[in-house]
């Protein structure tokens, strides 16, 4: 009789350990994981032009533009860059700067239409700020932008921008594939001073190549 009550505790301690258990694998299982901010959703919104400027909102009544890191080693470490006053006026798709390396020049597209409230006077003195932190402390202009709702759609930015400077960095590859292996460095990612392997006559070609409509839509701005 002693052996049978004995048996039929850990019969029950048996059950009842088991049916605590269960109840704590269910719980973790229908446990929702705590939600975690998308990595995107950190960033700053940034919208890219095709001329390879970009531009953040501040509010609606200030911009910050710039040029994007592709631009920065298209041109190559810069030796000076042109650019125009505070108080002037630009339309979406004109020079707004124009950034030399050597005896190479290249125009920097404003990315939408505005007044220029305020330019990054650090660049007079050190325009390789463009080459360390194009994204950052290598912004060019301040604006008060005329038409932001408009404008915007004719900008990309995310996963879209992504994809069109992928698109682009893969023609660059295309353009040089004689001379692939000085194009791109370990990473894949460009090499400095792209400039540096054109003469004077494949450098305006490649520029067109690359920066659409910058002969068409060249801006006079004052230095």
């Amino acid at each position: 009789m002693v052996i049978v009550l004995f048996i039929l505790m850990v019969v029950i301690l048996l059950t009842a350990e088991y049916f605590s258990f269960s109840k704590k694998i269910s719980a973790s299982a229908l446990r929702i994981p705590e939600a975690r901010t998308p990595v995107s959703a950190q960033l700053i919104e940034r919208f890219f032009h095709q001329g390879h400027s970009w531009m953040i909102v501040n509010s609606s009544h200030e911009v910050v533009a710039g040029v994007d890191d592709f631009a920065q080693r298209f041109i190559g470490k810069l030796g000076a860059i042109d650019l125009p006053q505070a108080g002037s006026s630009i339309r979406q798709g004109e020079v707004m700067a124009m950034m030399k390396h050597g005896d190479k020049i290249l125009p920097v597209i404003s990315p939408l239409s505005g007044t220029i409230l305020e330019i990054n006077t650090r660049l007079k003195i050190a325009p390789s700020s463009i080459n360390d932190s194009p994204l950052e402390k290598g912004w060019i202009v301040k604006m008060v932008p005329d038409d932001l709702p408009v404008e915007l759609q004719n900008l990309v930015e995310g996963v879209t921008a992504d994809r069109w400077q992928e698109a682009v960095r893969s023609h660059l590859i295309d353009w040089f594939t004689p001379r692939l292996s000085v194009v791109m460095q370990d990473g894949g990612e460009i090499i400095e001073n792209v400039s540096d392997m054109t003469n004077g006559d494949e450098w305006p070609v490649l520029v067109d190549e690359f920066f659409p409509n910058i002969s068409s839509n060249r801006h006079n701005i004052n230095t």
